[in-house]
């Protein structure tokens, strides 16, 4: 059996909102996140998919989550950490607009509420800013499913933070 080790970033904003990206399908909303390279540490991850994915600069917390799953039609078991971080600033930063393919995707009130940004080894994606009603009341899926409501609740991390196996088998 194959393993694959992601680390994922919940970042919040001053505001307290969440940042999510859509998944590389488009279909889902997810945290930024990526796999594991050689000689990183999870947190050191988080803080490198956070800049690569959406263009934060990010202050690392604690662990959050632990989720596995099987993705459909494979043989490896994904073993995703989730750690908490908080946003520099609310919009990608400087240098990375000028290097990559960004782009406000906000109203005109307030025009980084989201972005698009070409991830760099994927498709250009949407990424934004949501508070707990906004989030509820999104039609798409978002994972893992306890960002819509288990997560605004409790101020630290669960005592057991084990989400358990998905297995799309």
């Amino acid at each position: 059996m194959a393993f694959r080790v992601v680390a994922r970033v919940l970042i919040v904003n001053a505001a307290g909102e969440l940042l999510l990206c859509r998944s590389r399908s488009g279909n889902a909303w997810i945290p930024p996140g990526g796999t594991l390279e050689e000689g990183e540490t999870l947190a050191q991850a988080a803080v490198r998919e956070a800049l690569e994915e959406v263009g934060l600069d990010v202050v690392p917390g604690p662990m959050r989550y632990l989720k596995e799953f099987r993705p459909a039609g494979r043989l490896e078991t994904v073993i995703e950490v989730f750690f908490m971080a908080t946003a520099v600033a609310d919009t990608p930063r400087g240098a990375i607009r000028q290097e990559r393919l960004i782009a406000p995707a906000g109203g005109a009130e307030r025009p980084w509420a989201g972005w698009w940004i070409q991830d760099v080894d994927g498709p250009r994606r949407e990424v934004r800013w949501f508070t707990r009603p906004a989030l509820a009341i999104v039609p798409e899926p978002v994972f893992p499913f306890i960002l819509r409501d288990r997560f605004w609740e409790e101020e630290e991390p669960t005592s057991d933070p084990y989400l358990g196996l998905d297995d799309a088998k």
